[in-house]
This record gives C-alpha cells, sequence and structure tokens, in this order.
C-alpha cells in the first residue's frame, strides 16, 4: 500500500514556530527600543551642536552672544535668543517674516510663533503648542551670558569658556520659543522636578558648552560641579 505524503504543517508544528517567533520578538524588541532611544539621543544632541553653532555665527557677527531678551524701555517684552539665531539655522525664512517692531506675542507674528521649531525640540517628543497656540520649546539658556537686554562676549568670559554653558534641555514648564525670557538657573540637580535641566527618560541631560561641546550628564552628577558651572562667570548687563 503507497503511503501517502504530508503536506503542510500539523498545528503542534505551527505553535512551536509561532513559540519561536514570539521568543525572537521577546529578546530584539529591547534591543531595538534602545537603538531608537540611542537614535533620538543622538539627534538631539546634532540640535544642541546645530544651536551652539548658530550661537558662534551670531557671535562672529555682532561680536557678542543674542540677548536672552529685548525688553524696550517702558517694559514691553519684544523678542528673544532663539528667534535672534534663526538666520543662522535652516530656518531663516521664518525669520523673514517676522515683524521686529511688533512683541514676539502681537497678532502679526501668530504664523511664526505658533510652529514647531524641530531645532528646539526633542525628536519624537509631542508638546503641542500653548493654550495661545504658541509653539514650545525644550531648551533654555544660561541667565550668566543671555539675560534681559544682554550684550555678553567670549572676550568677557575669559578663561572660562571650557566650564561655562550655553543651553541645555529642560524636564518640564515648557515655555513658547519666542518668550522673551528663555533663560533658566543650572541649579545644582539634574532632573529634580520641572524647573530643573535634563531629561528625566534619560536620567540626566545634555549641556551646549562655550567652546561648541555637547556633554552629557548624570542626574547623579556631583552638586558641586553643577555648582561650579552654574555659577561661572556672571555678566552684567552692559550699558
Amino acid at each position: 500500500m503507497t503511503q501517502q505524503h504530508r503536506s503542510g504543517l500539523s498545528l503542534v508544528e505551527v505553535c512551536v514556530v509561532l513559540v519561536i517567533i514570539s521568543l525572537l520578538i521577546a529578546l530584539l524588541l529591547p534591543y531595538v527600543q534602545k537603538s531608537r532611544e540611542r537614535a533620538r539621543k543622538s539627534s538631539w544632541k546634532n540640535n544642541l551642536k546645530s544651536i551652539g553653532l548658530a550661537l558662534h555665527n551670531y557671535h562672529e557677527t555682532h561680536r557678542f552672544f543674542p540677548p536672552g531678551g529685548i525688553i524696550r524701555e517702558d517694559n514691553v517684552a519684544m523678542h528673544d535668543w532663539l528667534m535672534m539665531i534663526m538666520p543662522y539655522l535652516d530656518a531663516n525664512p521664518l525669520s523673514g517674516m517676522i515683524d521686529y517692531d511688533q512683541p514676539w506675542d502681537h497678532p502679526a507674528n501668530v504664523p511664526v510663533f505658533k510652529r514647531l521649531i524641530p531645532y528646539y525640540m526633542i525628536p519624537d517628543e509631542d508638546l503641542g503648542l500653548t493654550s495661545a497656540g504658541h509653539g514650545l520649546t525644550q531648551v533654555l539658556g544660561n541667565p550668566n551670558v543671555m539675560h534681559r537686554n544682554s550684550s555678553v562676549g567670549l572676550r568677557e568670559l575669559k578663561g572660562e569658556i571650557t566650564h561655562n554653558w550655553l543651553a541645555g534641555e529642560i524636564a518640564g514648564n515648557y515655555q513658547p520659543w519666542g518668550y522673551p525670557f528663555n533663560w533658566r538657573p543650572l541649579g545644582s540637580k539634574l532632573c529634580d522636578g520641572p524647573e530643573s535641566f535634563g531629561h528625566p527618560g534619560w536620567d540626566g541631560g545634555h549641556l551646549l558648552l562655550v567652546d561648541g561641546r555637547v556633554s552629557f550628564f548624570s542626574e547623579e552628577t556631583s552638586p558641586e560641579i553643577l555648582r561650579h558651572l552654574a555659577n561661572a562667570v556672571p555678566v552684567a548687563t552692559r550699558d
């Protein structure tokens, strides 16, 4: 009697294949997630480097870093440093749409400041908009260097370039990127609540240093080190 050959897989064999596939997915998924997170951090680090290059190009043109915010004599807040470096990023067309004679939140400037600027946001994080419809930023500046009507140049930082900072990512309480007060003290601990610097999901944060480097500091970084960075060369506004 001729034996007939089986065609297809038995139920047991299908189950075995599915179990093997599930195990492979379980093994590979953490690796894929870590790879994506590394890529996200790398992309954000490059954003900060681009911001650093824009700040130095602004400095090359004006001989000082941009003021943290331009505030008129009548205390009307006009524009901030993130807006002033836009011509040195790939956002130059947007800077040409701004009415510089009007405050940042004037209706004439809404079409620009409602936009989300990729350079100012960590990739794949949806911050949304403020209730007034303004785009947000996850990067704020060093108030020792960029503050109200400031004009601080490298010559005033003297020997402090290698251990002074320009900007970094913040842990929360995000502000509109056009807000003329986009600076914040570093503090003595990273990832220490929404008013601190850092990214809680990364257990630390990146700081853009004056010499253009971007360094990652763990949330376990010594308070003495952060205080040293935070206290480096406070520079008063020049008259």
